[in-house]
C-alpha cells in the first residue's frame, strides 16, 4: 500500500460554484474539452492500469470487470456483493465510456446510470430542492456532443478494503493513477469528490 500512497493525496480540484456544471462556471467544461482532445486509451489498458493499482494496495484484481447491459437488473449490486464477499454493496468502483471510446467517469457506489439531458436548458433542472435532475457526467457528455456507450460498464469490486482506507480513497486513487498513466477522463474531477 505504501507504493500507492501518493495517489490518495488530495489533488487540485475546483471548489464551490467552480466545482459544478450548474452555476454558469466553465471550469469542468473546459477540462472536459481539454480531455476530449487527447487520444482515448483502449479499454483493456484501463482495466490493466486499474488492476495494477488495486494490486499496489494488496487487493484482488478484477479478472473480468466488464458487465454487459443485459446483466443490469435490480439485484446487480446485491449479486456483486455476494459473489465478491463485499461488506457493502457500494464497495465497487465503476467506469462508463462514450461510444467513441473515452472514459467518461470513475465513480463508486450503487448509482450507475446513463442519463444525459436533451439540451443545455435542462442543465439546471432539479427534481427536489437539493437534488439536480441530471448528474455532472451526463451534462458533460451532452456538452461535448458525445453519447454514452450503454452496452457495458466496468465494475471493480473492492474486496478486503484496508481499515486505513475508505472506498472513496480507492476511487480517488484509481482516478489519479489513470491520469498519471495519461488516460483521459472526460468528467476529470469526478473521482475527487
Amino acid at each position: 500500500m505504501e507504493k500507492a500512497k501518493e495517489y490518495f493525496l488530495e489533488t487540485s480540484r475546483p471548489s464551490g460554484a467552480y466545482s459544478s456544471v450548474h452555476y454558469d462556471k466553465r471550469t469542468r467544461f473546459d477540462k472536459a474539452e481539454e480531455q476530449a482532445e487527447l487520444k482515448a486509451k483502449k479499454i483493456q489498458e484501463i482495466i490493466d492500469y486499474t488492476n495494477e493499482f488495486l494490486e499496489l494496495l494488496g487487493m484482488k484484481s478484477a479478472l473480468n470487470p466488464t458487465v454487459e447491459r443485459e446483466s443490469f437488473e435490480n439485484n446487480l449490486y446485491k449479486k456483486i456483493k455476494g459473489k465478491n464477499n463485499l461488506k457493502d454493496e457500494r464497495d465497487i468502483v465503476w467506469m462508463k465510456f462514450t461510444k467513441d471510446g473515452f472514459l467518461g467517469v470513475v465513480a463508486t457506489s450503487t448509482d450507475i446510470n446513463f442519463q444525459v439531458p436533451n439540451d443545455s436548458s435542462e442543465y439546471k433542472e432539479k427534481i427536489s430542492k437539493n437534488k439536480w435532475k441530471y448528474n455532472t457526467s451526463g451534462i458533460i457528455i451532452h456538452h461535448l456532443k458525445k453519447q454514452w456507450d450503454e452496452s457495458f460498464v466496468l465494475i471493480f469490486p473492492l474486496q478486503n478494503i484496508s481499515e486505513k482506507l475508505k472506498r472513496g480513497d480507492i476511487e480517488r486513487g484509481i482516478g489519479n493513477y489513470l491520469i498519471k498513466k495519461e488516460v483521459p477522463i472526460l468528467d476529470f474531477f469526478s473521482h475527487r469528490y
